[in-house]
């Protein structure tokens, strides 16, 4: 029965290829583009929660002001607080540092309490290169430097740096590095940092370690916050990020997935022609004894066929599609939300079984019409030609 059942199937394929390689293709351009969607911006979370996890540490709560600033009087609250184990000020401002060529390079500089720094995040304490000497973290013109800001800005090892300050251009002695990855980024004492960014007895963010019992609540309460100034949880970055680039995943999937329903209905539209075509051979099969069951199964058979391996050509098409978009747009595909963030692909398992279980049931929806209609042929009439 199964030698008959593909001599057949096999003329329909052999004279009529186009038919079922239009469908073929528009399950795996559907499977594709919705994979590589998710792929990149797995990828981009991914990175930019990275590089936020190394910038702010783990502490318990941060206490976050408006881009300009806060009063740092308030630090001195803060570290005198009985809930309060240990602070952190720090000072941060996205700015540009200049090449050799003279090229802008937008760069992230942090100012830290190196003495602090450490135990809220490692990565972020400098390390001084041989000869910058031992207090080097503590000088306010000195700066450390990232591996992507080190290789963009000072790949032979250049002694300094110029970078754009609040009131002009400063050269920055460059004494070491930083262990923190992603995007370019500057490590500088808190004081240098605030009179570079012109924000003198100001801070942008305080990191906090309660001690142990102490609750958030009344630390907030006792601290009586200034306007502007905020209570902020780790993670939240990621999250608000995660966020606003909602809208344009989504628009981006739902386009993907009208793709998915174009293979569907080519699927339908393949199939439905095939089981016209061929219905004196389905007739014969159920002189033969095939069932009405069995006629449905093979046709659905069929239409899974097309659904497993155009979702298998669709991920892989799906997974270069997501490499050559990361390496050519980033991981926002232009649209800002992940400035300055050259993301790795990172292949996601649950989502390829998710995007491939998707491309074979939208092969399966288009061919049940069809494997239907060849359940219900007559066999006697259709032998007859009726």
């Amino acid at each position: 029965m199964k030698s008959l059942l593909l001599r057949l199937s096999w003329p329909e394929l052999r004279h009529h290829p186009w038919r079922h390689v239009a469908a073929l293709v528009a399950v795996m351009l559907g499977v594709a583009l919705a994979f590589s969607v998710h792929l990149i911006n797995a990828s981009a979370l991914a990175e930019f929660s990275a590089a936020v996890r190394a910038v702010s540490g783990e502490p318990d709560l941060e206490i976050v002001g408006p881009p300009a600033g806060f009063d740092d009087a308030l630090y001195g609250r803060v570290a005198r607080s009985a809930a309060v184990d240990l602070a952190s000020p720090v000072v941060e401002a996205e700015t540009s540092a200049f090449d050799a060529a003279g090229k802008r390079v937008p760069i992230r500089i942090v100012g830290v309490d190196a003495l602090v720094v450490a135990s809220f995040a490692p990565a972020l304490l400098p390390r001084p290169r041989e000869g910058a000497g031992r207090f080097a973290a503590l000088e306010p013109e000195t700066i450390f430097l990232n591996a992507e800001a080190s290789r963009r800005l000072a790949p032979d090892g250049a002694a300094s740096l110029l970078v754009q300050a609040a009131r002009g251009r400063a050269t920055l002695r460059i004494a070491g590095s930083v262990a923190v990855g992603g995007p370019p980024l500057a490590v500088i004492d808190i004081a240098g940092a605030q009179a570079l960014l012109g924000m003198t007895g100001r801070l942008t963010r305080i990191d906090v370690r309660l001690v142990a019992g102490a609750q958030r609540d009344a630390l907030v309460r006792a601290l009586a916050l200034p306007a502007g100034v905020r209570i902020a949880t780790p993670g939240e970055a990621v999250q608000r990020i995660s966020n606003v680039s909602r809208a344009y995943r989504v628009n981006l999937t739902v386009l993907a997935l009208v793709a998915m329903f174009t293979g569907a209905f080519l699927v339908f539209s393949v199939l439905s022609l095939s089981v016209a075509k061929r219905q004196q051979q389905f007739a014969l099969l159920g002189v033969l004894g095939l069932s009405a069951r069995g006629r449905l199964r093979l046709v659905l058979g069929e239409s899974a066929a097309l659904g497993i391996v155009g979702s298998v050509l669709g991920l892989a098409f799906g997974t270069l599609l997501a490499f050559v978009a990361l390496r050519l747009f980033g991981g926002d595909l232009g649209g800002g939300y992940f400035s300055g963030v050259a993301p790795a692909l990172r292949f996601d398992a649950a989502g390829a079984a998710i995007y491939g279980s998707l491309g074979v049931a939208a092969a399966l929806v288009g061919g049940w019409l069809p494997a239907r209609a060849a359940r219900m042929i007559a066999p006697a009439q259709a032998l007859k030609g009726a």
